[in-house]
């Protein structure tokens, strides 16, 4: 027996005892050839039968991490501030939808643009910069694949881009103010959802012609929408309603309204095949999948909840440790993840800001430990969303086989984002200096105080040219909601800005940057560091006045020089999209 066909036969064994392949199959049956490479005694192998990439908030990146042992294999830069993953393929469940294994898409909320990453090499490979103003907060992939969907929270807009081109079309959801959050797209592809967040609203829209075409009031300030594997419902979570508010996808009504539990944020569904198996891509249709529970993490009661999709009713509370912000699932629906957004008590203060975590606990009902935490591990940057996939989706390979022409042939080079164009940030002890803006030599100060949850000034107005130094100080107090040591403020100007500010600050402490307004326009501030339930309250606006044209606003700016601004990546690699008026 050689060698090369040992290493198949253990890892069918090894996927044999975690119940993914059927130990009466041959190696050669149960897994295709090309998942296999000449290994060398220095590889390590990819041991984990699942893997969950998580978009890491503040810290640009993408962290890939093995299911069940919850290791980080690696980490991805892609930009500023991250919020949603996505998987190539085809819309039909759970919003992992279902797989191809080719690509990953991520929105980045600061840059306002989305990355595609290569699954099989993990490395960015496209950035498609959204028009201006935008303000992308969320993304959801189409039926079939070809369009993102994206959410505008500052400019209370929708979008729809076209993948293979990056074509955006651009549509209106008014009146003022608007705030698109989190959205899905009907499974059929005939409508999207998207909460509203100041509306306490969910809109629908048709994909084809993408126009808006109606209001459906749900709970107070609307977070997670998801539409349900078999596209009878849109589960909606009323973050301040304490509710989940259950749309009829034919009626275009509600359904039900259920009390769930203190502050829901967000829901995930297990996913079955046609015939009650764990869906497996490339063996099963993404056609008649179906699901028996959803799971909507609560922020203020530290817990998830488990709802019965037949019977909308909650059966289940599971605890978690503090602070669960969103909430993923394993691919094979075994564990479901708090994406806590707090670890009070949990590890040593290493550093001035405190690590934020995976919590992974037991989903499988036959099992001894159901319902109970199984491993809790610490992130960087903020745990946001997070999506799985079956790591016998990713190759298998070590870099001694691209000399022979194959994974790495032909693709395109890796980018290299720069965070930190044009721009030095330093942490400095509290000041005490009072908030507002004033000259120092020539430079225009502007110290900001924050807190639970606003900033003082709320509004900073500059002119173009201005060479500004940004003072950001954490005045928070450990009171009320947020007892905890570890609650950090955060300042991000979005858009050519993003880059530029992105300031966390810990508590007693500020943060300061400096850059050039150098881009006309009003763009928003944002809280980019989850401090709190009312963390999307954090708003401001940053206007930048050309004195030659007069006082900038959402209409009035440079925001075709905004979209082109160099410095995201190597000139020449970031990718304009196109503004056309339907598709």
């Amino acid at each position: 027996m050689n060698v090369n066909h040992s290493v198949k036969l253990m890892l069918v064994s090894l996927l044999a005892l975690l119940g993914l392949v059927s130990t009466t199959a041959t190696a050669e049956d149960a897994i295709p050839n090309w998942q296999f490479a000449e290994q060398e005694s220095k590889d390590a192998p990819l041991i984990d039968p699942m893997l969950l990439y998580n978009a890491g908030g503040l810290d640009g990146k993408v962290a890939v991490i093995g299911i069940p042992s919850m290791r980080t294999y690696r980490h991805i830069d892609v930009g500023v501030d991250l919020h949603e993953p996505v998987f190539s393929g085809t819309n039909a469940g759970n919003k992992n939808g279902t797989p191809d294994g080719k690509h990953l898409y991520v929105n980045d909320k600061g840059a306002n643009t989305i990355g595609v990453i290569n699954l099989q090499t993990g490395m960015l490979e496209r950035l498609i910069a959204l028009p201006f103003p935008f303000g992308v907060h969320h993304i959801a992939l189409d039926e079939k694949g070809e369009f993102l969907y994206g959410s505008g929270e500052y400019s209370g807009k929708m979008s729809k881009t076209e993948i293979s081109t990056g074509k955006t079309q651009v549509i209106d959801w008014g009146p003022a103010p608007s705030a698109p959050d989190y959205l899905d797209v009907d499974k059929t592809g005939k409508y999207v959802f998207s909460g509203n967040y100041y509306h306490s609203t969910v809109g629908v829209f048709s994909t084809n012609p993408f126009k808006y075409i109606k209001e459906i009031p749900v709970g107070k300030n609307p977070h997670g929408t998801d539409v349900v594997p078999d596209n009878s419902m849109v589960l909606v979570s009323d973050k301040l309603s304490a509710t989940m508010t259950v749309i009829d996808v034919e009626k275009l009504a509600v359904k039900k309204v259920l009390p769930t539990c203190a502050g829901p944020l967000h829901s995930v569904m297990d996913v079955y095949d046609k015939d009650g198996g764990t869906y497996e891509p490339g063996k099963d249709s993404p056609e008649g999948l179906t699901s028996k529970y959803a799971y909507e993490s609560c922020f203020v009661s530290d817990s998830n909840v488990k709802i019965d999709l037949k019977t909308l009713e909650v059966v289940d509370e599971i605890p978690t440790h503090y602070r669960t912000g969103h909430i993923a699932i394993s691919s094979d629906n075994s564990y479901v993840f708090a994406l806590n957004k707090f670890s009070t008590g949990l590890f040593s203060p290493t550093g001035v800001v405190y690590p934020v975590n995976f919590e992974m606990w037991d989903a499988r009902e036959s099992s001894p430990t159901y319902g109970k935490t199984l491993k809790i591990t610490p992130v960087d940057g903020e745990p946001h969303n997070a999506k799985s996939i079956h790591a016998y989706q990713i190759k298998r390979w070590n870099m001694g086989q691209a000399e022979k022409g194959g994974l790495v042939s032909g693709l395109t080079p890796v980018l290299d984002p720069a965070h930190r164009a044009k721009a030095r940030r330093f942490l400095l002890p509290k000041s005490n200096e009072k908030p507002g803006i004033r000259m120092v030599d020539g430079v225009k100060e502007i110290h900001v105080k924050a807190f639970s949850y606003g900033y003082i000034p709320r509004n900073i107005r500059v002119n173009k040219g201005d060479k500004v130094r940004l003072f950001v100080t954490n005045i928070d107090r450990a009171a009320g909601i947020t007892k905890n040591p570890d609650v950090t403020m955060g300042l991000t100007i979005y858009g050519p800005y993003g880059l530029r500010t992105n300031l966390a600050a810990p508590r007693g402490v500020t943060a300061v940057t400096e850059f050039e307004a150098d881009i006309a326009g009003e763009y928003a501030i944002f809280c980019q560091h989850f401090c709190g339930p009312l963390h999307l309250e954090m708003r401001g606006s940053f206007f930048v006045d050309d004195p030659a044209v007069g006082d900038s606003n959402l209409s009035v700016g440079d925001y075709d020089a905004a979209q082109r601004l160099p410095g995201l990546v190597e000139e020449g690699e970031l990718e304009v999209a196109e503004r056309v008026d339907s598709f």
